[in-house]
């Protein structure tokens, strides 16, 4: 089945779930995509034995329409796609590998076709084996998940659709994923159950926080963001909303989710 993106991403983008892949129109630069496989994720899954699915998910990286490459380049920014199965690990939710972030960067999520959950975590900053918060973020297509500096983060894919997202990140940002693997995966692994879904604790973890459950916030102007309107026109539009994701500490983040 092939389904149109263009209204929530903003970019003339088709997803072909019978590959499965994104397709785009002429005049934007794609490549193919990184392809994330159970091998090179074994190490953060809940367990660690199992032997499908061979791929989990695909990044599109340095997504951008020809004649905006100018723009992205003067603000240091670049735009990603990720295209997660809605496939089982286990018991545990489709999910991918999970990252830090340099110094303070932060990103900016949209959810482009399907449902997330975003499970964002901030570690103790003398001991990562001590997490002071962890934050799960329920979002559907159209919604934008801002995620502040010192947190770590996985998407899981809840299913039943394909789950595409969108970021914009720091050109000057690069992902670290040592500490997940270090630690055999994120804060709390989400299992499916009888009654929907449930959150296992992380035994490696000496301290663990408490889950919160949140939502984005359906509008957040200093960013310019709102509900079903693309994050990608910012970069032509106002540049400069994006500029939190090279100056993070000049922002403050607290109205970023909604309970």
């Amino acid at each position: 089945m092939i389904f149109d993106l263009r209204h929530k991403s903003g970019l003339g983008i088709k997803l072909d779930t019978s590959k499965p892949q994104l397709t785009f129109e002429s005049g934007i630069n794609s490549s193919q995509p990184g392809i994330r496989t159970l091998a090179e994720m074994r190490e953060v899954l809940l367990d660690k034995t199992i032997s499908v699915p061979a791929d989990l998910y695909y990044m599109y990286r340095d997504v951008y329409k020809i004649n905006d490459l100018a723009k992205l380049k003067e603000n240091k920014l670049r735009y990603d796609i990720t295209m997660i199965k809605p496939d089982m690990l286990g018991a545990e939710l489709m999910k991918t590998a999970g990252h830090y972030h340099p110094g303070s960067f932060g990103e900016l999520y949209e959810v482009v076709n399907g449902k997330c959950l975003c499970m964002l975590q901030r570690p103790n900053t003398a001991d990562h084996m001590i997490i002071e918060e962890v934050i799960v973020v329920e979002a559907r297509a159209g919604e934008k998940i801002v995620i502040p500096p010192g947190f770590g983060h996985i998407l899981i894919n809840p299913g039943p659709e394909y789950l595409v997202t969108s970021n914009w990140v720091s050109s000057e940002f690069k992902s670290e994923y040592d500490l997940y693997k270090l630690a055999g995966g994120a804060a709390y692994f989400v299992i499916k159950s009888k009654g929907g879904i449930e959150f296992k604790a992380n035994p490696y973890f000496k301290k663990n926080a408490t889950l919160t459950m949140l939502k984005p916030s359906p509008r957040i102007d200093k960013f310019g963001l709102k509900v079903d309107k693309p994050i990608y026109p910012l970069v032509t539009e106002d540049a400069s909303k994006l500029g939190f994701l090279n100056r993070p500490l000049d922002f403050d983040y607290k109205d970023v989710f909604v309970k």
